[in-house]
Protein backbone atom coordinates (compact mmCIF):
# COMPACT_ATOMS: atom_id res chain seq x y z
CA UNK A 1 0.00 0.00 0.00
CA UNK A 2 1.15 3.60 -0.74
CA UNK A 3 -0.09 6.53 0.86
CA UNK A 4 -1.69 9.24 -0.66
CA UNK A 5 1.01 11.64 -1.66
CA UNK A 6 3.80 9.28 -1.78
CA UNK A 7 5.33 8.04 -5.45
CA UNK A 8 4.72 4.54 -6.38
CA UNK A 9 7.22 2.26 -6.37
CA UNK A 10 9.27 1.39 -9.12
CA UNK A 11 9.69 -2.68 -10.41
CA UNK A 12 9.45 -4.32 -13.46
CA UNK A 13 8.98 -7.47 -11.45
CA UNK A 14 5.48 -9.42 -12.74
CA UNK A 15 4.88 -10.42 -9.14
CA UNK A 16 4.75 -7.08 -7.25
CA UNK A 17 2.01 -5.13 -7.17
CA UNK A 18 0.84 -1.48 -5.35
CA UNK A 19 -2.49 0.21 -4.48
CA UNK A 20 -3.31 3.57 -2.58
CA UNK A 21 -5.99 2.72 -0.01
CA UNK A 22 -8.90 3.61 0.03
CA UNK A 23 -9.55 0.26 -1.51
CA UNK A 24 -12.02 -2.11 -1.06
CA UNK A 25 -11.87 -5.82 0.28
CA UNK A 26 -12.91 -7.44 -2.79
CA UNK A 27 -10.31 -5.54 -5.42
CA UNK A 28 -7.79 -6.36 -3.01
CA UNK A 29 -8.16 -10.38 -2.67
CA UNK A 30 -8.57 -9.80 -6.96
CA UNK A 31 -4.85 -8.64 -6.91
CA UNK A 32 -3.92 -10.89 -4.61
CA UNK A 33 -5.17 -14.05 -6.51
CA UNK A 34 -3.03 -12.26 -9.84
CA UNK A 35 -0.31 -12.41 -7.92
CA UNK A 36 -0.38 -15.67 -7.02
CA UNK A 37 -1.06 -17.02 -9.78
CA UNK A 38 1.32 -15.29 -11.45
CA UNK A 39 4.05 -16.42 -9.05
CA UNK A 40 2.77 -19.89 -9.41
CA UNK A 41 3.08 -19.75 -12.87
CA UNK A 42 6.88 -18.81 -12.49
CA UNK A 43 7.59 -21.83 -10.40
CA UNK A 44 8.58 -25.28 -11.85
CA UNK A 45 8.96 -28.63 -10.52
CA UNK A 46 12.10 -30.14 -9.58
CA UNK A 47 12.85 -33.80 -9.57
CA UNK A 48 16.28 -35.25 -8.88
CA UNK A 49 18.17 -38.66 -9.98
CA UNK A 50 17.11 -40.27 -5.92
CA UNK A 51 12.94 -39.11 -6.47
CA UNK A 52 12.59 -36.26 -5.04
CA UNK A 53 10.01 -33.95 -6.14
CA UNK A 54 10.06 -30.68 -5.19
CA UNK A 55 7.93 -27.89 -6.05
CA UNK A 56 8.30 -24.34 -4.07
CA UNK A 57 9.51 -24.85 -0.39
CA UNK A 58 7.95 -28.58 -0.16
CA UNK A 59 9.20 -32.00 -1.03
CA UNK A 60 7.99 -35.58 -1.16
CA UNK A 61 9.94 -38.83 -2.18
CA UNK A 62 7.80 -40.88 -5.20
CA UNK A 63 8.48 -44.10 -6.12
CA UNK A 64 10.25 -45.32 -9.52
CA UNK A 65 7.05 -45.78 -11.78
CA UNK A 66 6.16 -42.27 -10.21
CA UNK A 67 9.46 -40.55 -10.85
CA UNK A 68 9.11 -42.70 -14.90
CA UNK A 69 5.53 -39.96 -15.36
CA UNK A 70 6.46 -37.40 -14.08
CA UNK A 71 9.53 -36.92 -15.61
CA UNK A 72 7.40 -36.40 -18.59
CA UNK A 73 5.27 -34.11 -16.91
CA UNK A 74 7.90 -31.40 -16.10
CA UNK A 75 9.64 -32.42 -19.12
CA UNK A 76 6.22 -30.87 -20.72
CA UNK A 77 5.04 -29.06 -17.29
CA UNK A 78 1.51 -27.25 -18.04
CA UNK A 79 1.24 -28.79 -21.51
CA UNK A 80 -0.55 -31.73 -22.36
CA UNK A 81 1.34 -35.45 -22.23
CA UNK A 82 -0.57 -38.10 -24.03
CA UNK A 83 -1.75 -41.69 -22.74
CA UNK A 84 0.21 -42.76 -25.39
CA UNK A 85 3.77 -41.35 -24.37
CA UNK A 86 3.40 -42.88 -20.78
CA UNK A 87 2.99 -45.97 -22.25
CA UNK A 88 5.55 -45.96 -23.94
CA UNK A 89 7.95 -44.92 -21.17
CA UNK A 90 6.59 -47.23 -18.99
CA UNK A 91 6.76 -50.68 -21.14
CA UNK A 92 10.13 -50.90 -21.09
CA UNK A 93 9.74 -51.97 -17.13
CA UNK A 94 5.77 -52.88 -17.48
CA UNK A 95 5.37 -54.37 -20.71
CA UNK A 96 2.27 -56.05 -19.68
CA UNK A 97 0.81 -52.17 -18.63
CA UNK A 98 -3.01 -52.08 -19.03
CA UNK A 99 -5.32 -48.94 -19.02
CA UNK A 100 -6.22 -49.61 -15.47
CA UNK A 101 -3.11 -50.04 -14.43
CA UNK A 102 -2.01 -47.06 -15.76
CA UNK A 103 -4.77 -45.34 -14.06
CA UNK A 104 -4.09 -46.78 -11.01
CA UNK A 105 -0.39 -45.12 -11.27
CA UNK A 106 -1.77 -41.93 -11.73
CA UNK A 107 -4.17 -42.28 -9.04
CA UNK A 108 -1.47 -42.87 -6.74
CA UNK A 109 0.61 -40.26 -7.79
CA UNK A 110 -2.34 -37.56 -7.41
CA UNK A 111 -2.59 -38.63 -3.94
CA UNK A 112 1.17 -37.82 -3.34
CA UNK A 113 1.25 -34.65 -5.05
CA UNK A 114 -1.36 -33.02 -2.97
CA UNK A 115 1.50 -32.09 -0.21
CA UNK A 116 3.26 -29.88 -2.64
CA UNK A 117 0.52 -28.19 -3.90
CA UNK A 118 0.58 -29.79 -7.73
CA UNK A 119 -2.17 -31.46 -9.51
CA UNK A 120 -2.57 -33.55 -12.33
CA UNK A 121 -5.28 -32.81 -14.56
CA UNK A 122 -6.96 -35.30 -16.83
CA UNK A 123 -7.48 -33.47 -20.02
CA UNK A 124 -9.95 -36.23 -21.27
CA UNK A 125 -9.84 -37.89 -24.64
CA UNK A 126 -5.91 -36.88 -24.88
CA UNK A 127 -3.65 -37.48 -22.01
CA UNK A 128 -2.60 -35.38 -18.71
CA UNK A 129 -1.35 -32.40 -17.33
CA UNK A 130 0.96 -31.14 -14.78
CA UNK A 131 -0.32 -27.47 -12.86
CA UNK A 132 0.23 -25.90 -9.86
CA UNK A 133 -3.00 -26.38 -7.28
CA UNK A 134 -5.14 -22.71 -7.95
CA UNK A 135 -5.42 -21.41 -4.27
Amino acid sequence: MVEGGAQPPVSIDPVEDWVRPPISQDDLEARVRALQNRFNNRRLPNLDSAGTLTFGRHSIVISTTQTELMELLIERYGEVVYRDEFVQRLAKHMPDLTRNSLDLHFMRLRRRLVPIDLSIRTVWGRGYMLEPVEV
